[in-house]
């Protein structure tokens, strides 16, 4: 029989499960201090996925707000810090799933837009975040430890004038 799986807001009580999924599926890796941090200031946006009796997923989000909003030139920005889901749970729409609930958690905040970085070697998730409507928007060299790059990817509107690194790459 196939296990259902639950998606909620993420809470202090799931931080070390939260540690431990990190830890196994992303090379990134933070202190217990950061997790703890992102949590308590902004766990309104911060997902676990549970399935057989098990945290089997996450989603670490924070609101960027900007120090001036002089001529509203800064908008309020979502940032999709971290995402994982076990080797055992993907391909069933847990990331979707996890994404989708962070997404309108900041929606509700009233952010303007929402990115994230991804290696560019990771092609399952940045085919799922353009499924969710994220464009990428340019390339940062070196961008981890390792050497490897990361697209900056965004979601929201895009100016009318903005020249993208998904728009320029498919010429």
């Amino acid at each position: 029989m196939e296990q259902k799986s639950f998606v909620r807001q993420a809470d202090l009580g799931d931080i070390n499960d939260i540690i431990k999924i990190n830890r196994q599926c992303l090379p990134e890796n933070y202190s217990f201090d950061f997790f703890y941090r992102i949590i308590t200031d902004f766990g309104f946006a911060c997902v676990i996925a549970e399935q057989d009796d098990q945290v089997v997923g996450y989603l670490l989000c924070r609101i960027e707000r900007p120090f001036s909003s002089f001529l509203g030139m800064n908008p309020v920005k979502g940032h999709v810090i971290s995402i994982a889901v076990l080797p055992k749970y993907r391909r069933q729409g847990l990331g979707v799933e996890i994404m989708k609930y962070g997404m309108k958690k900041m929606i509700e905040q009233k952010i303007s837009s929402v990115y994230l970085e991804v290696r560019v070697s990771n092609i399952a998730a940045v085919e799922m975040y353009k499924k969710l409507g994220y464009y990428i928007k340019k390339e940062h060299k070196e961008y981890y430890r390792d050497g490897e790059s990361a697209f900056v990817m965004e979601w929201g509107k895009r100016e009318e004038n903005e020249d993208t690194f998904s728009d320029l790459s498919s010429q």
